[in-house]
This record gives C-alpha cells, structure tokens and sequence, in this order.
C-alpha cells in the first residue's frame, strides 16, 4: 500500500457567498441607472456595499437624492455596483458582508442555511493606531503605560538603528539611550522608568528625560502595551484606562465602542442606520473611502459534510506532492542558505540575532531588499521543469483537441509527470507539516453527495501552508478557537516545537485581517510589546539557526527541540513584515519540497488550457485569456459585442463563465450586453485577468448548499513516517563558538584572484607554484579554493607571522599577481578578511589541524596540476578523483572509509561512471594502499610521499572520524574543488567511483572474512 502523506485534521470549515447564485440574474438591459435602481434597491446589498466602499456607499446616496451624475461616473458607480453585486452572490471567500464562514462537521450530508448571517464588528486597526499615537503625546496618558525595548534594534557605532518598513530609521546612542534600552529590556511602567531615569542621571532635568524617552516611544524605539497587534476588547480597555483623565478621549471611545456594539446586533440588511451611526462615531469628519470599520460575517448555517469530501482532498493533496517540485519552494532561501553553509559550515548553530546582523553575521536574504520582485517561477537549471513543459506541452494539445477539453490525471499521466528517480536526500524530505486546502464543493443535492456525486473545484487561491490560517480570523464569530488550537496542537509531536510568529506590519491596515487568537503555547513576538517572563515566549534573536537535509533549522536553545513557526493568518510576510519576522517564516515554509498546487511549467502564456481532473478533483478550470483581437475591440463600443463572439467561437468558450483576477472572480453571462460591458472595461483596465468556465453556472451542483456558492475548507496534517529519530534532550544544544575572524594585516593574509574560469588550470599548474615557491618559510601553511561569487576567482590564503606575511609576502604576492596580469591571466587581486568555517570542520580545537590538512591537499592539488600541465597522463577525471579521495581518507589514520563511503553514498544514475571505468578504477584506487594506487596512476612518487602516513591526517582523523560526517563530505568537497573546480556533476561521478570501489573492497572482505582495520 502507498505511503500516504496527509491525513484530515480538526473541523473542515465552509465560506459561502452571501446571496444565493440566483439572486442577481442578469436582466437583459444595458442602461446604467436601470441597473443602479434596481441592485441599490436590495437592502443587504447595499448594506455590504457600505460597508465595503464608503466612496460608492456615498455616490448611491448622492443618486438618492436627486443628484445627476455625468454619464461616465453613471457607468463607473453602475459597473462597480455590478461587480459587487456578482461577488456577493458568487464569491465566497470572506468580504466584509458578502461571504461568512461557519464550521462544518462531517457526517451523513446536511446543509441548513438560516439568514444572512451574523456580524462581528470590530474598530479599524488603522483608526485606533492614529488616536494611540495622538493620545501618547500627553503625558499623563503615557504615565499610565507600560514599555518595553524594541527587540528589532540594533547597535552600529554610535547609532541605534531600527527598521522602519522599507527604510531604517536611528538615533544617536547616548548614556540615556542606551540606559534606556537596558532597562526597558523587559515590560516597565513608564512612570516608574522615568523615576529610575531621574536617579540615574539627576543631573537631567526631569521634562528633559521625559522628553527623550517620549521620541524614543514616538519612533518606535520602544514599544508601548497599547501597541499590540491584536485589536481586541481587553487591547481597548486598557485603552480607555490610559486615557482616563483625557474626558474628551473616553468619551470618543466609548462612544465608538458602543456605535459598533449596537451595529453589531442588527441582523445584515437592516444596519442602515446603525451603520451610519457607527461611521459617525468614530471619524465624523471622515471624507468617503474606505470605513474605519472591520466588519466580518459567521455564516448561520449547520453543515456536515461526508467523509468522502474529505479522502478526497487528502488524496489529492497526497498526489500533489508527488508532482510538487523538487527546487526550494523559496529560491533566495536556497541562496541564503549556501551562503550560510560557507560561513558556519554544516554544524555550525548560529543566534538568529546574530545571523541577521549584516556586519556580524550574514544579515537578511538579499531578495527582502525589494519585496515587490517576483522570484523565477522555476530553476533555470532544473531539467525536470524543463522535461516537464516538453510534456505538458504533449498533453495539453492531446486534451484541447479533445471534445471536452480535459486533461486526466490517470495513473498512466502521473506516471510520465513523476517519472524521475527522487534521489536519497529528497525521500527523506518531509512534504509541509500542514495545509490548508480550499475547494469550490458542488452536488446537486445532500442525497448526491452522500453517494459521492459531488465535484471539488480548486480555485485560483489554493489554500495556505498552514493548516487554519485561512480561517483563524473567523475563530470568534464561528466559536472555532478550541478547535482550531487543537489542530494546531497536533504539529508538536514531540520534535517540532510549534510557535506562534507575531509581528506589526509594515501597514496597520494589514492588523484586521492579522487578528488571530493565540492558537498554540508558545509565541515568537517581533517588533512588537511582549513580556519575555510569560510562560512560552521564545526571542527570536536566541533562536538558534543551522541547517539540515531538509534545509535551514530554527533550534530552541533551552530544549534543543526544532522551532517550527506558524503564523496563523493570511498577511504577506513577503511585503508586511518585519526582516527577522519574514526571515523566520520563510524558514519554517522553506524546509524541504513545497507543496504547490497546479504548474502549467511555463505554458501559462498560452490563450487556451484545458481543464485539468484527478478523481473528483477539478485542478484547473478551463481557462482563456482575451486575446490581441479583442483586447484591440475593447476600445470601441461598436465592435465590442462583435469581437466577443468571434473571440468565443475561435476558442469554444461558453456562455457562462468567471472573470478571475488574482484570488478575486466573480460570474460572467457573455449573452448578457450589460456582462459583456462589464468584461470590456475590465479587458480596457490593462490588468491581467483570466477567463474560467463557470460549472455552477445557473446554479448547477449549488442545490446542496441551497444556492449558494460554497467553499470547502479542509485543514490537514502531515502523516509522519512511523519511525524517526529521537528529539533532542533538554539543555544539550548550544551555539558554536563564534569564528574568528582575520582581518588583513593580521596572523592570515587572504587574496581573492579574479580570473576567467577557463585560466584558473594555468594559473594553478604554472604560475601559482612560483609564488609557493618565493613564500618559502614565510608562511606555515597556506591552501587554496575556487569560487564564484559570482565572478569566478582563486581563493588563496597564507598564515604565519603578521609581520612577515605583510612585510615579505604581501609585496611578492603583488609582484607575482602583476606579471599575472601583464600575462593576461588575472583581472584583479583583492584582499579580505578570512572568516574560517569553523563548525564545518569540527570546532576551533580542530580548525588548526584541518587547515594543516587543507595545505597538505593543496601541494597535492598543485602538483597534480603542474603534471598536467605539462603533458602528464590524463586518466578519466572521475577515476582520478576517487584515486584522491582514498588517499585523503585513508590519510585520517587506520579506520573503515571503505564501510563509510558505502553508508554515505548511495547508488544513483552517476553510478554509470564506475561501470565505465571499472576496470581503470580498481588499478588506481586501491584500500590499503590509497597513496601508491594515486602516485601509479600519474606516475609520480612524491604524492605517495606526501599523502602515506601524512601527520596533518593523522593529528585531524581522530576528531571527525567516523563520526562527523559534514566534516568529512567537506573535505572531498573542497579537494575536487581544487583539482577540477565548480562541478557538481563531476563531483558527484567520482564519489561514484568511489563506492564502486568500496562496496567491491566489503564484498571481497566479507568473502575472505578479513578484519576491517588489517586491510584498510
């Protein structure tokens, strides 16, 4: 039986739009007040309008009262009142009043719908952010708040600096400020730090120091206990106590609070006047725009749905993750993380605080410097996507050729897509601990769904990689927030630590949809007022960062368990939060393979694609894009209805369909002029938008939910594989020590040798040696690299005595590097700082002697070279390769490699390169004898000089060996680095050499029964 990677977790939750499908039928006319008379006069649209629209709520009022408007503002308000009125009747996901939401059990099938639902009203984040500013600047209010030091700031020089959205905002550190921030490093009572300010520094007079510590508040630099992210009842009473001697303030609070109170109590449809009241309340001289009001709608409805909706989601869910891509679902993650892997090596664990510092640490990925920049939808480099757009290309001209336009998922087709052999490492990556996966649910009635008749259509917003984060927001009005804490629970399984990231974003606008309960024990506050004693906090700049097979790991120090952080709502940390917020997100969502929903690998540009089923399971709509024909009609009115029919008749689209732009759609009907003119100003609008097929059209497969269009909400949980390795005990886990650093002038002179790639092997085999030649003894030990960065160069270091390295050295290495230039061979030399991977290499008791080990390989390499250079043999390099590896292996001193290759390397398509060499492989690489086997195979007995009984191999092979594996991958890493340079291919073809040769050395001892240690 198949592996099966999900299972169904916690309630499934249902959306549905907040009118039935039929409520709004298009009419036939194609006047713009006929349209506007007749929506307007719906009390509940026009109550979802006003709270939605302020700007189209006041245009409808000024209609009402006999006021003409121009015939294009006529257009305007009628095209705009059509779409809502669209949504409200066809889009479920949750708006204001036009889509609640409700719990669904499951069970046998049942759908009872009672009203149009229930409010939750709630004051605007944005609105009370600007009166707590506002406030704040009195005095007696901030005496009676609490602060706290921003947990964002940081130390550069003389400054404090702090991240201020996009920008970076500072201050000058003084003995106040710095006094400050040590004070405030947990919650204080700001009278009380001014009290303790007046005894620290009493030389200041006291409106002087309130006054610092007030523009210290006023930019953020610390944080007040009005200031959290969750806009609550409790958040505005402590509010109003701040504000108690500011009479005008409580009044104007209490007021709003009680307007958005009785508002709240009226059923939708009848709020007209409680909402004007409301409105009113808090900003009466507030222009139209968008209300300073959070309005969300609990669906009165008692749904159960049978457990086959669900198999079938955790089905197709399962399937999908067999299709996802095997690159980072995050690309500059990828990036970020080799960047880590070179500084800290492996095993190195490294304070997030730490890391994100740019100076001390590698500072935040690249790509947050311009959030709005979209990544390459693919690896450029990965042949499956490549292979993949070849054979979707296949099947989607198979399905468009078809009479129904459909391409299935068969076995036969999933076969073909997942056809390439997952390596190791990707069999041991885990798909996303949970999803959230959301579905359009169509059956004709409750006793077709009970028989399975029923159809799951996947829109163009597929879910979240977090299981309840779509609906998290709703767990006050659908009475959730225990169910929902108990799937969210379900992610601690004793390994991962699940914790709740909290943060401010960029724009307090984003703090309504952000308002989520605190789901699970532990939370990761941000940038935000928290107090660090409160059982279950975790600072994030203690958190200890190192890396994996599944990718970069978030370590909590005190238990040594994986952080896995969760951030139960729907925002874009991408474009809303803070650096290290962002930073920690991403880790959790970049570990491993993504689960994405449907990839068209490229073909997405095409005018026409098939719908795409897997059982049940509707993948893709079939889908269009207005095409140059009629995107050329849509700026003539004469032509437009023309072009539509001849643009549907050339791709066979049907009369209903849906208009999808991003995760927003709502019903078309191409028969209708009035659609057909709301579908020219959108094609004119400029912004890319798609073309669906609409299957509930007339209100097809709705009758089980009474008419309305319905949403399945189906959270689900990683399977884990039955066995798995134990967690980490308690107090064991702790940082490395940090890596020195070198600057120039210091004990390690560090030169970076620019070169075109294609002169690296000359300058290595004949130039270089001259220079190693002239160091004579003024070095100790020196190595080389090759690198890229991206420009490719040579990485030469050399240590000893920082007055002989900069006094001797420096000017040779100059006099060499400018007859490298005059040659033609070098662009241009720069010196660095050498900061060593410590952690990569087993700790700084062992950095000396790997360093030894380094020097060693490179007099190796360059020899090796040198002969090369000057017409030596030439053996396969993978065979060569290997040769070297045993060699250095075997240097570590009298221990099994033969039986570590075996376990380390597994047998892949690169095993090809040892059937062809086979013969050539077991003359050069010989267990026992590594170093006459290489000396042979190039003729040269100085490398079995150099390598048999090396002290530098033997003095390092007792701390890494068998046990520190990172250690020793890295040592073969960087030797083939040195002999052939940046090829990953080839590299991985010698280490297949390798154990080729190794299992063949196991087989012949276990034939003869000889002791590992006598013959290795």
């Amino acid at each position: 039986m198949p592996y099966d990677h999900y299972e169904t977790a916690g309630p499934l939750f249902v959306r549905m739009a907040g009118a039935p499908r039929t409520r709004y039928l298009p009419t036939g006319e194609t006047d713009p007040w006929a349209h506007i008379r007749r929506l307007a006069s719906d009390p509940l649209l026009r109550e979802a309008v006003r709270v939605a629209s302020g700007s189209l709520a006041d245009a409808l009022d000024r209609l009402d009262a006999g006021e003409r408007l121009s015939p294009k503002n006529l257009t305007r308000t009628a095209l705009s009142l059509t779409r809502y009125a669209l949504r409200h009747s066809g889009r479920p996901t949750p708006f204001g009043l036009f889509a609640g939401v409700a719990v669904a059990g499951t069970g046998p099938a049942r759908a009872e719908v009672t009203g149009p639902g229930r409010k939750s009203v709630r004051v605007d984040g944005t609105w009370l952010e600007g009166r707590v500013r506002r406030w704040l600047t009195v005095p007696e209010v901030r005496h009676r708040i609490s602060v706290a030091a921003n947990d964002l700031c940081r130390v550069r020089g003389d400054r404090l600096l702090l991240a201020a959205g996009r920008g970076e905002t500072s201050v000058r550190r003084n003995a106040l400020v710095d006094w400050a921030r040590e004070t405030a490093a947990a919650p204080v009572p700001y009278g009380e730090l001014i009290a303790k300010a007046a005894a620290a520094f009493p030389e200041v007079p006291a409106e002087r120091v309130d006054g610092a510590l007030a523009q210290l508040l006023r930019h953020g630099f610390l944080l007040c206990s009005l200031g959290e992210p969750d806009v609550d009842g409790r958040l505005l009473d402590r509010v109003e106590e701040a504000v108690a001697g500011l009479p005008d303030a409580v009044a104007e609070l209490r007021g709003a609070r009680a307007a958005l109170a009785a508002y709240e109590r009226v059923d939708p449809g009848a709020g007209e006047t409680a909402w004007r009241t409301a409105v009113a309340a808090l900003s009466p001289d507030r222009p139209a725009g968008t209300p300073p009001v959070q309005v969300d709608l609990g669906a009165v409805a008692d749904v159960r749905l049978p457990e086959a909706v669900a198999e079938e989601v955790r089905r197709y869910a399962s399937m999908m993750w067999t299709l996802s891509p095997r690159w980072a679902a995050l690309p500059h993650l990828r990036d970020y993380q080799d960047a880590f892997v070179d500084r800290y090596g492996t095993t190195g664990l490294v304070p997030l605080g730490e890391l994100t510092d740019p100076h001390r640490g590698l500072g935040l990925p690249a790509a947050y410097r311009d959030p709005d920049a979209a990544p390459p939808p693919h690896d450029p480099r990965d042949d499956t996507a490549r292979r993949r757009r070849l054979l979707l290309a296949e099947l989607v001209q198979e399905a468009m050729s078809a009479h129904d336009g459909e391409l299935r998922l068969t076995s036969d087709v999933l076969a073909l897509l997942a056809q390439d052999e997952p390596s190791e490492a990707e069999r041991r990556t885990a798909p996303p601990q949970s999803l959230d996966l959301c579905f359009h649910l169509l059956a004709d009635d409750l006793r077709a769904l009970d028989r399975g008749e029923f159809r799951l259509i996947a829109g163009p917003h597929t879910g979240s990689w977090t299981a309840g984060a779509t609906v998290a927001r709703f767990a006050g009005v659908t009475g959730a927030t225990e169910d929902l804490a108990r799937l969210l629970g379900r992610l601690d399984d004793g390994r991962a630590l699940p914790a709740q990231v909290v943060f401010r974003p960029h724009d307090p606008r984003a703090l309504n949809p952000m308002r989520v309960p605190a789901l699970v024990p532990h939370r990761i506050p941000v940038g935000v007022y928290a107090d660090p004693a409160l059982p279950g906090h975790l600072d994030w700049r203690r958190l200890l960062v190192g890396v994996d097979a599944s990718g970069l790991r978030l370590t909590d120090p005190a238990t040594g368990r994986t952080v896995l952080p969760v951030v139960p709502h729907m925002v874009n940390p991408h474009k809303l939060a803070p650096g290290p917020a962002r930073l920690l997100i991403d880790i959790g969502h970049g570990r491993g393979r993504p689960w994405t929903g449907w990839d068209w690998y490229g073909l997405e540009d095409l005018p026409a694609l098939p719908r795409v089923t897997f059982g049940r399971v509707t993948l893709c709509p079939r889908r269009w894009k207005p095409d140059r024909h009629l995107r050329a009609a849509a700026a003539d009115p004469g032509r437009w209805d023309t072009a539509v029919a001849a643009w549907r008749d050339r791709h066979g689209i049907p009369r209903h369909v849906q208009l999808v732009l991003d995760d927003r759609g709502h019903g078309l009907d191409l028969d209708d002029p009035w659609h057909r003119t709301v579908l020219r100003h959108e094609v004119r609008t400029a912004v890319p938008f798609l073309v669906t097929e609409d299957p509930s059209a007339d209100g097809t497969g709705l009758g089980w939910a009474h008419g309305h269009r319905t949403e399945v909400v189906v959270p689900l949980v990683h399977r884990p594989e039955p066995v798995g390795p134990a967690p980490a005990a308690p107090g064991t886990v702790a940082p490395s020590p940090r890596a020195g650093r070198h600057l120039p002038g210091e004990d390690w002179l560090y030169a970076k040798l620019y070169a075109a790639e294609d002169a690296h092997a000359e300058l290595l085999g004949r130039w270089l040696p001259r220079l190693v030649r002239d160091a004579g003894e003024d070095a100790d030990r020196w190595f080389f690299l090759r690198y890229r960065d991206p420009d490719p160069h040579l990485r030469l270091r050399f240590h000893g005595d920082p007055g002989t390295l900069h006094g001797r050295l420096l000017p040779a290495l100059a006099r060499h590097a400018r007859s490298w230039q005059d040659a033609g061979l070098l662009r241009r030399l720069v010196l660095d700082t050498y900061e060593p991977e410590t952690g990569r290499y087993g700790g700084p008791d062992a950095l000396p002697h790997a360093e030894r080990l380094f020097h060693l390989d490179s007099r190796s390499a360059l020899g090796q070279l040198a002969l090369r250079a000057r017409g030596g043999p030439r053996p396969p390099d993978e065979v060569l390769a290997a040769a070297n590896h045993a060699a250095l292996l075997e240097s570590l001193g009298d221990w099994d490699w033969c039986g570590w290759v075996d376990a380390v390397f597994s047998k892949g398509a690169e095993h090809s390169a040892f059937q062809r060499h086979r013969a050539a492989a077991r003359e050069a690489v010989l267990p026992g004898r590594a170093a006459t086997g290489l000396a042979a195979l190039l003729g040269a007995p100085h490398l079995e000089e150099l390598w048999a009984g090396a002290p530098a191999g033997r003095a390092y092979g007792p701390l890494v060996v068998p046990h520190d594996t990172a250690a020793l991958l890295g040592l073969l890493h960087m030797q083939h680095n040195r002999l052939f340079g940046i090829d990953r291919d080839g590299e991985e073809r010698g280490y297949a050499v390798l154990r080729g040769i190794a299992r063949d050395h196991l087989g012949r001892r276990r034939h003869t029964g000889t002791s590992p240690r006598k013959d290795v």
